[in-house]
């Protein structure tokens, strides 16, 4: 039988996991607010598709900036207070992005936006890492790792219902108001539940704050950091140039009205949601982070090559089926990356400032491709962005073989 002691330990810590996946996931609308109504912004402001993905590069360029900053900064954050205040601005330049009426002013705005959820992740997972006892790090991982999927799925709901029936400026409201209730969750669950279960968790001893500060580890962790960076390029280049632009690939293609194009990009976040379960499974097989991410970009760039071959032949239905198991594989990638890899690897890095190296390099892959993917479409069709996907994909599996065979040789040599 659990003792009533350790029954309320796993309540506490079931409690902190959900106040941080509603933060994250509340957060996500009011960050792709702009991205999930980007075609209708264009055409109201009558701006090319470089114009409209360059507010979107300023955004993920500070964004990852911000998270590699604040992943070095995080342990000095009062992170009840950085969290509130970061919701409480992003939902302020939300706000303000729906009432402007100069396009240039926009990308401005979600530069601020930009910054200051920049705090978010890397804060959470610091305090997921002191706070919650080690037992429950794989059921954090799986939770916090449908945040995105969940988050773009309500943010892209809410745009397709308004693009039907209301402007799309009720979008920014309707983000907003979600994040401030997020906000306020959290400032009322905060200290009961973080009080608690750090009270009852035993402070690391020195010899193990050494270990994981100290720089042989580091320096030993740096070929495995290096290619899952690159991992963390491609994962958002893909993952985020379809969010952002497949409401306009199929408009272009497939001439489906605004509000439909919306509502079949929604197939996205909702396998997204499966691809965190599918990460863990194949992490559990593989037991090897390279690995399951190679073996997840493989089967990316064989649905990506489908749809190079079917996009003449105007297959609406192979085009969405393709690009929803893609958002899965790259939703599983993100989890692998951003939640699997700094809580598991706790004990050899630091969490926060690892999560935010990572991520600080997923939003690079973001920043490439809100304005480089509408570059190439502008200059050269859609037909070229999936090539340029297919090549990402592919570069991933090849740095991924290269990885693991030179740590077959080494291993082998020793």
């Amino acid at each position: 039988m659990m003792s009533l002691s350790k029954r309320k330990s796993l309540s506490k810590s079931n409690i902190l996991i959900f106040i941080c996946w509603l933060v994250y996931a509340a957060s996500y609308v009011g960050k792709l607010s702009y991205n999930a109504n980007i075609s209708r912004i264009g055409e109201a402001f009558g701006v090319t598709y470089a114009e409209t993905g360059m507010v979107s590069t300023f955004f993920f360029f500070v964004y990852g900036a911000g998270q590699i900053v604040n992943g070095i900064l995080c342990k000095k954050y009062n992170v009840k207070y950085v969290v509130l205040a970061s919701l409480a601005v992003s939902s302020l330049m939300n706000i303000l992005v729906a009432s402007v009426t100069d396009f240039e002013i926009i990308k401005y705005l979600w530069l601020i936006n930009g910054a200051s959820m920049s705090f978010l992740w890397t804060s959470l997972i610091r305090l997921l890492s002191e706070s919650i006892p080690k037992a429950d790090i794989p059921k954090a991982t799986v939770v916090m790792g449908t945040t995105v999927a969940v988050g773009t799925l309500a943010v892209y709901g809410i745009s397709a219902a308004y693009a039907a029936f209301i402007s799309y400026h009720a979008a920014f409201i309707t983000a907003a108001v979600i994040m401030l209730g997020a906000a306020a969750v959290w400032i009322i669950a905060y200290d009961p539940t973080v009080k608690s279960l750090k009270a009852e968790l035993e402070a690391p001893s020195s010899e193990e704050e050494a270990h994981v500060g100290a720089s042989g580890s580091a320096s030993a962790l740096l070929p495995f950091i290096s290619v899952i960076a690159i991992f963390a390029i491609s994962n958002n280049l893909i993952k985020d140039g379809l969010t952002a632009w497949t409401p306009d690939i199929l408009s272009s293609l497939y001439e489906t009205p605004d509000w439909l194009s919306i509502l079949l990009t929604l197939l996205l976040p909702v396998l997204g949601i499966v691809g965190s379960f599918v990460a863990v499974w194949v992490e559990k097989l593989t037991k090897n982070f390279v690995l399951s991410c190679a073996i997840l970009f493989a089967s990316a760039s064989v649905l990506v090559g489908t749809v190079i071959i079917f996009i003449s032949s105007s297959h609406l239905s192979v085009t969405i089926i393709c690009f929803a198991l893609v958002s899965c594989l790259m939703a599983g990638v993100n989890n692998v990356i951003t939640s699997m890899i700094p809580l598991e690897l706790k004990d050899k890095a630091d969490p926060g400032k690892l999560s935010g190296i990572l991520n600080g390099f997923c939003y690079l892959g973001s920043t490439i491709s809100s304005y480089g993917l509408g570059l190439i479409a502008d200059g050269l069709g859609w037909g070229a962005v999936f090539q340029t996907l297919l090549c990402v994909a592919l570069f991933s599996v090849l740095s991924g073989c290269v990885y693991l065979a030179i740590a077959a040789i080494k291993a082998r040599s020793r």
